[in-house]
């Protein structure tokens, strides 16, 4: 208990606007630049899959957002299947309860919390829950992962606790209550894809132009470290074998709709 007390204490110190701010300004200033390959090598990226030449890039926020090669991700092309989101680690999977609740480094979560919506929530019960994982080294745009339409949008939270092991663990039911957005998607399923902000930085930023969008296409970007949750109605997919701790690129096959 004293620990976690600690933890939440240490972060809510250094989770003001002031700092958030001073973080943004480094990551976006001209001498950030200097920090782009230290970056890159620090967390070993692969930097020949990235669209454009590491030089180019003008500052670290702007090599954080990168896009990739066309070719670097490609989309499973089944009709029937629903793929990953963004690159990451897929940290959990499980059942939503009878009571719209799951459980997550053993804290209890309610979706009608996470979502902001009690009908919403109501449609998840006995469904399945997904959390992708995005470190600093992933590439960080985010993409719709099946056919659909975008039915709605908005955002919840303001403040972010770190979205990693440690921050699940030790803060306080942080998915609920970090700053995020919910996109209500309606395809062959409905689903609903909430993309969540980290520690400081809460920028996530759409790209998307129609409300009706292609599986693979870009949805948006996160700055910096972020995670991804997805949830689904009962009986609607199938998962892929062995997900758990599964680190997967986007694009890649996650479940079979059914």
């Amino acid at each position: 208990m004293l620990k976690k007390k600690m933890f939440q204490l240490c972060v809510e110190l250094t989770n003001g606007n002031m700092s958030s701010q001073a973080l943004k300004k480094l990551t976006k200033s001209n001498l950030s630049r200097l920090m782009i390959q230290p970056f890159a090598k620090v967390y070993d990226i692969n930097t020949d899959e990235i669209l454009d030449e590491i030089d180019d890039f003008k500052n670290l926020n702007e090599f954080f957002i990168r896009k990739l090669r066309p070719d670097a991700r490609p989309i499973d092309q089944d009709e029937d299947s629903l793929v990953s989101p963004t690159d990451g680690v897929i940290s959990e999977v499980g059942t939503i309860s009878e009571d719209s609740t799951f459980i997550v480094k053993n804290q209890v979560y309610n979706v009608q919390t996470l979502v902001g919506d009690s009908e919403l929530a109501d449609k998840y019960k006995d469904g399945t829950y997904m959390i992708i994982y995005l470190s600093p080294k992933n590439y960080h745009r985010i993409h719709f992962p099946m056919n659909c339409q975008v039915k709605d949008a908005y955002s919840l939270g303001k403040y972010s606790y770190p979205v990693n092991n440690l921050g699940l663990e030790l803060g306080d039911n942080i998915l609920s209550y970090n700053y995020r957005q919910v996109y209500k998607l309606n395809g062959k399923i409905n689903y609903t894809m909430i993309p969540v902000g980290a520690q400081n930085v809460n920028s996530i930023i759409p790209t998307y132009e129609s409300i009706y969008v292609k599986k693979g296409e870009e949805l948006g970007y996160f700055e910096f470290g972020s995670t991804v949750v997805l949830l689904f109605e009962k009986d609607n997919i199938l998962l892929e074998e062995n997900l758990e701790n599964r680190e997967i690129k986007m694009g890649e096959k996650i479940a079979t709709i059914l």
